[in-house]
């Protein structure tokens, strides 16, 4: 195709100069049929890419179809990229390029997809003004298991820079620990957050953009000082950038599935990855710069971050085995609470049981349905009383015991009532602590005197508190004394006189 310089002067010549088409052919150095066929060319000229039948593509093109219909039958969210078929062919010994297989995908899909009408109009932001947040549900294999997550997703709307964390949950705790890790990672704390309307961020929903928001919600934006801002219901578009993110990631990150052997090896995974990616990805409105270099100008303007310590309060009831139900996972709280109501504060991580305003336990936060985390420290005062459950008790079943003190067991319930001794023995450790009592342990055992006597005797020798050496100094006096040993010349004097005087 010639440029338009060159089909002005075939013009030229032609018209205004008079030249024949062989005359101007030889003088531009083109074909007679060239200059022919831009003799009456007056429109810009406009490439269309002529059809091409891909001869590489061809051996492959009926596996690439049978793919591709076993996909129109699945959901979107399940389908596969053009990348990822690329990839897949190139596995089967395909030699072409990506621009073949994306432009075969394209015209195959567009036979089935009806044309689009919505009209969307582009939206920008200022520096450290929104981001936009959502939840999406995935599935990856932890531990071996196939288990569905739940991703919360962060997008700064001016950078482009984005943050993913998985949950197991969507509730308000979980939107507390995902905003604290959202907002270090970034460096700071935007103005105004663009969100959809779950129940935890949304009670009611009003007419227009009025909304009733959670008060636990309300709290930790009160904190951050964001402007919380409700979309329409069924309006994606007004949050566009994380929606669309929502739909790239599921299928560039979690296709195929991800495997890690815990949620917080899957965590430190995504932190990363979108740590690399926006190395390498190039902004929008520059392609002069990475993501990664406009989100360093964008911290700039972010407000500090100081973390929210939010948590979610519920008010429980302690059974007979001094255990409480949360979340279908039980608990373990002191065995002197039994039948008393006790309040859990509830975190993304860590589950903590408070009662008359002091903290009675810590748990790290499960979900397992059915199982029970135990704390065997708990249940102490009751196996003063009942010693022999000590041995099939359930919360002593797997007590990992220090080797000190689990050599010490071994020698004690040898004895008669061994199993008094040795609840006496975990009685000193929780009450003198674990270093003190695991060293009195080994102390003892080195001395050759495996008994409690000889632990107890070592543990008050080693916390009974030293006598504090008071160090005196010399301070200067101002006026130092002066010997004046005429004052004793005069007692000498009184001394010499044998006898006073007699008064008349």
């Amino acid at each position: 195709m010639l440029c338009m310089e060159t089909i002005l002067k075939i013009r030229r010549l032609y018209h205004k100069e008079g030249l024949s088409q062989r005359k101007i052919a030889e003088k531009l150095r083109l074909s007679r049929r060239t200059v022919k066929k831009y003799l009456n060319m007056i429109e810009i000229p406009n490439y269309q890419r002529q059809h091409t039948d891909s001869p590489k593509l061809g051996p492959y093109k009926v596996r690439l179809i049978e793919r591709l219909k076993e996909e129109m039958d699945k959901p979107p969210s399940q389908r596969l990229t053009a990348v990822r078929h690329f990839e897949y062919l190139q596995s089967l010994g395909f030699e072409g390029q990506y621009p073949c297989v994306s432009r075969f995908i394209k015209r195959y899909k567009a036979s089935f997809l009806p044309p689009t009408t919505d009209v969307f109009i582009p939206q920008k932001f200022p520096l450290g003004e929104s981001y936009q947040f959502d939840w999406s549900i995935e599935k990856v294999v932890l531990d071996g298991v196939e288990t569905t997550v739940n991703i919360a997703h962060f997008r700064l709307c001016h950078s482009r820079a984005y943050y993913v964390r998985a949950y197991f949950r969507q509730t308000l705790e979980m939107l507390i620990d995902a905003h604290n890790h959202a907002f270090n990672y970034f460096g700071g704390v935007p103005s105004r957050g663009i969100y959809d309307n779950p129940k935890t961020i949304v009670k009611q929903i009003k007419s227009g953009k009025e909304r009733s928001f959670n008060e636990g919600f309300l709290a930790m934006m009160n904190h951050f000082l964001i402007e919380p801002v409700a979309c329409t219901p069924a309006s994606g578009w007004e949050k566009g950038q994380v929606e669309r993110q929502v739909q790239t990631l599921r299928k560039q990150l979690f296709r195929p599935l991800l495997a890690f052997s815990s949620l917080e090896a899957l965590n430190d995974y995504l932190r990363d990855w979108c740590a690399r990616q926006i190395q390498t990805q190039v902004w929008v409105e520059d392609k002069q710069q990475t993501v990664a270099q406009r989100l360093e100008k964008e911290r700039e303007t972010l407000s500090p971050f100081k973390p929210y310590l939010g948590y979610r309060t519920t008010r429980l009831l302690v059974n007979t085995s001094a255990l409480i139900l949360f979340d279908a996972h039980k608990y373990s709280v002191p065995c002197h609470l039994c039948g008393k109501e006790v309040i859990a504060q509830i975190g993304a991580q860590e589950i903590v049981l408070v009662y008359q305003n002091q903290i009675v336990a810590r748990h790290p936060r499960q979900f397992i349905k059915g199982g029970t985390s135990y704390n065997p420290l708990h249940y102490l005062s009751a196996l003063k009383k009942k010693p022999g459950a000590l041995r099939h008790g359930e919360p002593f079943q797997g007590w990992a015991l220090p080797p000190a003190i689990k050599t010490l067991q071994h020698h004690l319930l040898k004895q008669p009532r061994g199993d008094k001794a040795m609840v006496k023995l975990l009685s000193l450790i929780a009450d003198f602590g674990e270093e003190v009592g695991v060293t009195a342990a080994e102390l003892a055992l080195e001395q050759g005197l495996p008994t409690v006597e000889a632990v107890l005797n070592i543990i008050l020798r080693l916390t009974e508190p030293t006598v504090p050496k008071i160090e005196s100094r010399h301070v200067a006096l101002r006026c130092p004394p002066k010997a004046n040993l005429s004052q004793f010349d005069q007692l000498l004097q009184y001394r010499r006189t044998p006898t006073f005087p007699l008064l008349k």
